[in-house]
């Protein structure tokens, strides 16, 4: 018999969908890498005309996949936010002098971005805990060479009309301005990296302490989760900003172990980063957490004395040259000027007059040699002293 349409129709579908293989389709469950990195790419040169960009919110992670894979935070911060700023004034003036020549720093900018010292940016940024990203800092950066030039060509102008010297202003001036210029940029750069070590100190100073809290903790049934909560809420400086940092990731749903290793990355503390190596070790294991502390504050708190001890045995020689410099050579120097003007040889002249020790290269000698020795000294022994 003659099948109606609609069966013949229905025939038709099932012997398709059996040829070609289609089945219902699946609700997906991941995305598609590439469909990600053609949407990442797009939405990176739109944000780049506008003068924005994806700023990474802790660790070391640098591309956006990786951001996207682990679900951290992603924040888009123009440079023009600067001129609003309510960190710092010099931020507020710093933006607004960006922004007035964009036009002559924003090439600049972009040729900066593949200088070496600029692609650790972000980990220093992020270590430092300074609420700006990376190209908002190159943009403060420039503005700051920009102000460094300037001031070098109008005083090169100074120099060359003021004082007379004959080296052509056509040349002295831009060569200044572009030495100021290199100068002030390399030296906001820097900064981050210097807050970042400082930061760092600071946790090794707190640290010992620390540990013996938690490892207390610990020892009374308390989870690490609350141990680190008291830490967050203590009053232990950098490292309980530190914790509280890993507190929020731990509590935005990354696993303990992952915030652990965040802290570690964008720390400059190496007793942290030791003691952390340690802690997630054991959480991988199942060792006692307790113990561990104990012997990692016991450990740090060895470190901090042999290097405390090794300062001492510095300072005990450098004390014999401070002694010599500051009590010994501008004795020995008087005395040696006295006997050169002292009319004590034959002919009324002395054995000595042959000493370049005129009362000029006295002077000398006394107020500008002498001084710089010192503040040498100085600076060496607040460079070799430890920070804690």
């Amino acid at each position: 018999m003659p099948r109606s349409l609609e069966e013949l129709k229905k025939i038709i579908r099932e012997q398709e969908e059996k040829r070609t293989g289609a089945e219902k389709p699946k609700e997906e469950t991941a995305a598609d890498l590439s469909t990600v990195d053609a949407i990442v790419s797009k939405m990176k040169e739109k944000y780049k005309r506008e003068g924005m960009e994806f700023e990474e919110v802790g660790g070391k992670l640098k591309q956006l996949r990786g951001e996207i894979a682990t679900e951290r935070k992603i924040e888009l911060r123009r440079i023009s936010d600067l001129v609003t700023s309510e960190q710092n004034p010099l931020i507020r003036l710093g933006g607004k002098i960006f922004i007035e020549f964009q036009s002559i720093l924003t090439p600049l900018l972009e040729r900066m971005s593949s200088i070496s010292m600029v692609e650790r940016l972000d980990y220093y940024l992020d270590s430092a805990n300074m609420k700006i990203s990376k190209r908002q800092f190159l943009a403060l950066a420039l503005a700051a060479g920009l102000v460094s030039g300037i001031f070098g060509v109008i005083a090169s102008l100074f120099a060359v009309i003021g004082l007379g010297i004959s080296l052509p202003v056509i040349i002295l001036a831009p060569l200044l301005g572009i030495v100021l210029f290199a100068l002030g940029i390399f030296i906001v750069l820097l900064i981050p990296q210097q807050i970042a070590r400082s930061r760092g100190l600071l946790a090794n100073k707190e640290l010992p302490f620390a540990l013996r809290h938690m490892a207390t903790q610990l020892r009374s049934g308390i989870g690490l989760y609350k141990t680190m909560q008291a830490i967050a809420s203590s009053d232990y400086g950098v490292l309980s900003e530190e914790f509280a940092k890993t507190i929020s990731e731990i509590e935005e749903g990354t696993d303990t172990r992952v915030a652990l290793k965040h802290l570690s990355d964008r720390t400059e503390s190496k007793a942290l980063r030791k003691a952390l190596a340690h802690v997630i070790r054991a959480l991988k294991t199942g060792g006692n957490l307790s113990k561990l502390m104990e012997d990692i504050a016991a450990e740090v708190s060895f470190d901090l004395r042999a290097e405390m001890k090794e300062f001492g045995e510095k300072m005990n020689f450098f004390g014999v040259i401070f002694i010599f410099i500051a009590i010994v050579l501008p004795v020995f120097i008087a005395i040696l000027g006295g006997l050169r003007s002292a009319p004590i040889g034959a002919e009324g002249k002395s054995f000595f007059a042959a000493l370049p020790l005129d009362i000029p290269t006295i002077s000398l000698i006394y107020l500008i040699i002498l001084p710089l020795l010192f503040l040498m000294m100085l600076f060496y022994i607040k460079a070799a002293t430890p920070k804690f």
